[in-house]
């Protein structure tokens, strides 16, 4: 399976769908994540300019643990991220020049604009492809800031865990400030516990659009 992954900032992809990326890796799924912005206003401190290139790196050390085979940066603005006609056709080239059967982005609850902003484009990607008669992708919606509501798809992580909270920590510029593996970490275990007991510890969800 060839699978896209678009993620608002650095670190939305280990948090939101890390564990499901790691099992894809072990199944020997290519993975390649788009981050759309570098988060570089999320520098607690530290300057936009110094903030981007640092959480660029931080990505890319977590990308490796994950097993992701290509990432890309494509430096929108943080906190003004915008479904725009000119990211559609560079995300319509991207699978146009690679097919994928899997397509990761947020849920349309999140909190955060940037994460809302990013499910509308992966929708209007969806829908031009159905309208240009290109092989359309299921798409799977991911929580990071918002847990869902509507589940359609769990996927058992225990296995993949350990390696997911490690992709979280390796955004060491976040983590410092806010636990977000801690937090991830109970959120997959209370999806384990109630969506994948008894097989599964913990879990990952998603709403799934299918074709």
């Amino acid at each position: 399976m060839r699978v896209l992954v678009l993620s608002p900032h650095p670190d939305d992809e280990a948090i939101g769908c890390g564990g499901t990326l790691r099992h894809h890796y072990r199944a020997g799924d290519a993975v390649t994540v788009i981050h759309l912005t570098s988060g570089e206003r999320g520098g607690h401190g530290l300057s936009p300019e110094r903030t981007g290139p640092l959480r660029e790196a931080e990505a890319r050390r977590a990308a490796a643990l994950l097993g992701v085979d290509a990432l890309h940066f494509w430096r929108q603005r943080d906190g003004a991220l915008r479904s725009t006609a000119a990211l559609l056709r560079a995300l319509q080239e991207v699978l146009t020049s690679k097919p994928v059967q899997r397509l990761y982005a947020p849920h349309g609850g999140e909190s955060h604009p940037d994460h809302r902003a990013t499910w509308r484009l992966a929708k209007q990607l969806i829908q031009t492809l159905e309208l240009t008669g290109m092989a359309v992708p299921e798409l799977w919606l991911y929580e990071v800031w918002t847990p869902l509501q509507r589940i359609d798809a769990v996927v058992d992580i225990g296995t993949d865990m350990a390696m997911k909270l490690r992709a979280i920590r390796a955004h060491h510029s976040q983590v410092e400030v806010l636990d977000f593996a801690a937090a991830s970490r109970g959120l997959a275990r209370y999806r384990g516990e109630l969506l994948s007991w008894p097989e599964g510890e913990y879990a990952e969800v998603f709403q799934v659009l299918k074709p």
